[in-house]
Formats: C-alpha cells, structure tokens, sequence
C-alpha cells in the first residue's frame, strides 16, 4: 500500500490475485502461456515470446479477453497492463464491481511502446462503487504473431472519493490562510480609521 492519499483513504496498487476467465490460452505445455501467468507481480522482464506471459490460442484473428480478481476492493481510479510482446493490443478495459456486474472504464488506443515490456497505464475518474476485479479485451489482429500480457495491477482507494476528507496538515494551512486575511482586513480597516 502506497501512503495515505487524504485522511482515512489509502492508495493501493495490486496485482491481480485470482483467474476469473478468459477467452482462451495457448498452451502447448501445462506452465507455459496459460492465463495464470498474468496474476502477481511482473516475472518476464524481457520482451519477447515467453511462457512467462499469457497468450491467447489464436494469432490474427480474433478478439479476445481476459479477467482477473483482486484481495482488495478499492474505488477503482486505474490500471496497468504490462505487455511482453507485440505491444498495442488492448483496447477495452471493464472493472468488475462486487456484485459481479462490468462497467466500461476505459475504451481507446493502446499506445504502448514497441520492442520492449511496457506497463501500459490507463486512468479514469474514481468509481463510485468497490472494485475487486478487471476484465481486458485485446484484439490479436493487431500484428502477425502472439500478443502477450504478464501482468495486471488495479490502482483505487479504500474511501470513495466523495467520502474522502482533507488532510489535518491540510486543514491547518487553510486555516493559517484565512486567518491572515482576517488580520489584513483588520489591519485596512484601522488605516481607514
């Protein structure tokens, strides 16, 4: 958990738990390119076609998804999507709120960088509702070969943003700040006098 980000929220970044589904897997042996590659941490640190990192069956030729869970719901303001190979290929992200239901966060151009493992980041404004899971979509005719994703990490917070309240530090300059317009104010008002 990073520190707080207001009073009583925390901000957490974490990686996908549990496989909730998917579309499919390429796996020509029981541990490489199946689908439970994407969850924890990051472990294929060189861009490539490696067992390490999730592939779908097919190349070419299809649109293809998967969805992963999280320890800890959050007020969902973001992701990453770290991509191994042929990178560019995510075009839909949907968070899973805690009755199961997908809600649309974000829709676009993957504009990962090419040749190297990229954690493509996409944000959106913070949920109202807790998220404990992702569902991303690719499309895998998006080069000639594989499409491979290592990891997925969700970024929110324990307190939704329209609960969460300022800072005591916060609070405190704001204070200072009227209380020195105060005295200005007062200050002019015994000149004028």
């Amino acid at each position: 958990p990073a520190a707080a980000a207001s009073a009583g929220a925390v901000r957490l970044h974490q990686y996908a738990s549990t496989l909730n589904g998917f579309s499919s897997e390429y796996v020509p042996s029981a541990a490489t390119w199946n689908a439970v590659q994407v969850l924890g941490a990051p472990n294929t640190f060189i861009y490539g076609d490696y067992g390490t990192a999730w592939a779908p069956a097919n190349q070419n030729n299809s649109f293809e998804w998967i969805s992963v869970g999280f320890d800890t719901a959050v007020y969902a303001s973001g992701a990453t999507i770290r991509e191994t190979y042929n990178n560019g290929f995510v075009y839909q992200v949907d968070a899973i709120d805690t009755l199961g239901n997908l809600h649309t966060v974000w829709r676009g151009t993957d504009t990962s960088a090419a040749n190297v493992p990229f954690d493509f980041t996409v944000s959106w404004a913070g949920t109202s509702y807790l998220v404990n899971g992702l569902k991303v979509y690719i499309d895998t005719r998006h080069s000639t070969s594989w499409e491979e994703i290592d990891a997925i990490r969700l970024l929110g917070d324990t307190v939704a943003p329209s609960a969460q309240v300022a800072e005591p530090a916060s609070l405190g300059l704001l204070g200072a700040g009227f209380a020195l317009i105060g005295w200005t104010r007062s200050r002019r008002a015994r000149r004028a006098a």
